[in-house]
């Protein structure tokens, strides 16, 4: 899995001596990571009171909330600390990387590859097939005929469209592929919030003149830890609930958070990803602008999943967002990202 990051990132594999120092978060607390780059706080950053972030977990979590007590609370937050500080916490739910995205990725280096090379490796993987003509006929690209050739559907995909389906691709099982009742029952929704929380990102951070795929990595990323520790709760045996405690609620995202952080760190993602998701959860005043993208991001995408279930309407987001901001244009498109 490594390699196919480094291969998604445009990194050449390095030796284990030759590696650049990474980032030590696994044991650092999100408030205190320091923020690089940083600048000016902009104008029109958007933040929601807490009233929101509550409306959505009561709306999230309706049916997965139990009692609170102190040894089922206790148990899991063990659990979660002790998994953070080891190495299994990516390898435990990886799934296997098929060859063709590997080779796939390989080609898209090679600035003399044709859309007909890529066309007769993507061919080889019946799904991956179905996945492409599925996301450029979709509402996101609109094409004026529906799209059946392989080289068109790449040729109007483009190099980065490309790389962030195949990105999508690989994320997907790692989110939906669950086997405990807790697990399996967010899944769907998790892995919706991360979708809808990508397309926004990379949105606005283009509106931004920040690095697009970057900002789409930053927000497929930032649940996988969410569905480790939801797997870790399962595999515990002791409830098939999550205590309704605020206190318990509060420590279990925050060591979520460094999950996150823990297997992005194994995965050598780029490091201003992993600096956007520790700014994100970060109490300090400095700020960065992919941090803040992700930010309006993941809200957006929860304010689009609330209206989808009817909780909220078009018209109360439309009152919610900050008047010329862009942020209400970013949320009407997030309905034509592909499931």
């Amino acid at each position: 899995m490594i390699d196919f990051f480094r291969r998604l990132f445009g990194k050449n594999a390095q030796p284990a001596s030759t590696q650049p120092p990474v980032l030590d978060i696994a044991n650092v607390a999100p408030a205190t990571i320091p923020v690089h780059h940083v600048t000016e706080k902009p104008a029109e950053v958007w933040h929601p009171d807490k009233n929101f972030y509550h409306l959505y977990v009561k709306w999230m979590l309706s049916e997965q909330l139990g009692a609170s007590s102190p040894y089922v609370e206790k148990t899991i937050l063990s659990g979660l600390e002790k998994l953070r500080k080891s190495d299994l916490a990516a390898s435990q739910l990886l799934p296997r990387v098929p060859t063709v995205l590997l080779q796939v990725l390989k080609s898209l280096r090679d600035s003399n590859v044709s859309a007909n090379d890529l066309a007769q490796q993507i061919s080889k993987d019946v799904s991956l097939v179905a996945e492409l003509l599925h996301e450029v006929n979709g509402a996101y690209y609109s094409p004026v005929s529906r799209v059946t050739s392989l080289d068109s559907a790449i040729q109007l995909l483009g190099f980065n469209g490309l790389r962030m389906l195949i990105a999508r691709t690989a994320f997907r099982p790692i989110i939906q592929t669950q086997s405990g009742q807790l697990a399996k029952e967010l899944a769907p929704v998790i892995w919706e919030h991360s979708e809808k929380t990508a397309l926004a990102c990379q949105l606005l951070a283009q509106q931004a003149k920040l690095d697009g795929f970057h900002a789409f990595l930053a927000g497929l990323l930032q649940n996988v830890g969410l569905m480790i520790a939801f797997r870790l709760v399962d595999r515990t045996g002791v409830t098939d609930k999550l205590p309704i405690s605020a206190s318990f609620q509060a420590a279990f995202f925050r060591q979520a958070v460094l999950l996150t952080l823990h297997v992005g760190e194994q995965w050598e993602f780029p490091e201003p990803v992993l600096r956007a998701i520790a700014k994100k959860h970060s109490e300090t005043e400095l700020c960065s602008d992919l941090a803040d993208c992700l930010q309006q991001a993941d809200q957006l995408a929860r304010l689009r999943l609330l209206v989808n279930d009817g909780v909220m309407t078009e018209t109360d987001v439309a009152g919610f967002l900050p008047a010329n901001s862009g942020l209400l244009q970013c949320f009407q498109q997030l309905n034509q990202s592909q499931a």
